[in-house]
């Protein structure tokens, strides 16, 4: 029975997966999205390839929300200049040649990039399937039309507690909540396929996040992800914030066919990271292996993302299962130690 109760979270994540990625595909209705997948699992699963699946790109650290866990300070006020327009067109460019299947655009706030259709609609033409992560304050009914326009295929909002003033606190911003609320409900009047975004604290395991939940599937939400806290950003150090392994145990069940996922569905899955199924682009252009890995690989104005991909990519055999490693000082040190020993070069 215990066996059993260990495998369960592992095949709802997988079943969950694989539901949400049909219809998402579906609703695509792209032939070229639809061909980038047959592609990507034959040089995934046949040919061995280190495909990687999704790029998460900041489109910038602006935002109008000062978020206690924000793991995006880790990466800010570094003086340089944000990716312009033709920078990132050419980084969709070199995704699309190596394979990506997902563009997440994230920040800070990316809708507040006045590019951003622009950039959706040129990723959409690559043939890549398209989320964009926000906090719904500029979720407005013209910003969600024209966002289904230009082909978006999931907006993912951030709610971080089912009542209000508690979300509002942790975010700083009053209003937000209802805000995020009228945002999901113009999402679902326009047609777009939305998911909610929130993260598992030792405040709200598990109580509060069933009533989050309960909130997506009031409004219609098509998933849950829920993210484990990591000691990185606003955070950096603080590893009292992350769960221990019965918090995160408990976390698991909350997971089911349709509705709940997350990245580490059970104690024996391997990062992502260290699955080379993910890297990161940060708005100035310094590829990471996560979004909250502040380790840079390389920058895409210096070097080619085959070349940083490869790099990473070759002699990578780190594990790490069921917890980031940024959450535990011998993780960190075993992940900086290997960034640090790749070769670097132009090209």
């Amino acid at each position: 029975m215990k066996s059993l109760e260990k495998a369960v979270p592992g095949i709802n994540a997988a079943v969950n997966r694989s539901y949400r990625s049909l219809r998402q595909f579906c609703a695509n209705r792209s032939v070229a999205a639809w061909k980038r997948l047959v592609r990507f699992n034959y040089r995934r699963h046949v040919l061995r390839q280190p495909i990687p699946l999704i790029m998460d790109i900041s489109a910038t650290y602006r935002c109008q929300c000062r978020c206690v866990h924000c793991c995006a300070e880790a990466f800010r006020g570094s003086g340089a200049a944000e990716l312009k327009t033709e920078e990132i067109k050419n980084l969709i460019d070199q995704a699309s040649r190596l394979g990506v299947v997902q563009i997440v655009f994230s920040g800070g706030e990316p809708l507040l990039r006045k590019d951003i259709l622009e950039l959706i609609r040129y990723a959409h033409d690559a043939g890549m399937m398209i989320r964009l992560n926000t906090n719904g304050l500029l979720l407005k009914p013209r910003v969600v039309l024209n966002l289904k326009r230009a082909g978006l295929d999931i907006c993912a909002v951030s709610i971080d507690d089912a009542a209000p003033q508690v979300h509002d606190k942790l975010r700083g911003v009053p209003g937000l909540h209802k805000k995020a609320l009228e945002g999901i409900a113009l999402l679902r009047k326009a047609g777009v396929f939305f998911n909610i975004l929130t993260y598992a604290s030792k405040r709200n395991v598990t109580a509060g996040l069933e009533k989050i939940v309960a909130l997506a599937r009031r409004h219609g939400a098509l998933s849950v992800l829920v993210y484990f806290p990591v000691a990185v950003g606003r955070w950096e150090g603080k590893f009292e914030q992350a769960l221990n392994a019965d918090e995160r145990e408990k976390v698991r069940k909350l997971q089911d066919f349709r509705t709940v996922y997350m990245e580490l569905p059970t104690a024996d899955t391997l990062c992502y990271t260290y699955e080379k199924s993910i890297f990161y682009v940060s708005a100035y252009g310094d590829i990471t292996p996560c979004p909250v890995v502040p380790y840079s690989l390389g920058n895409i104005r210096e070097q080619s993302l085959d070349k940083i991909w490869r790099r990473w990519t070759e002699h990578l055999n780190l594990v790490w299962r069921g917890n980031c490693p940024m959450n535990e000082p011998r993780g960190r040190e075993e992940l900086k130690k290997y960034v640090e020993s790749l070769p670097q070069g132009m090209g």
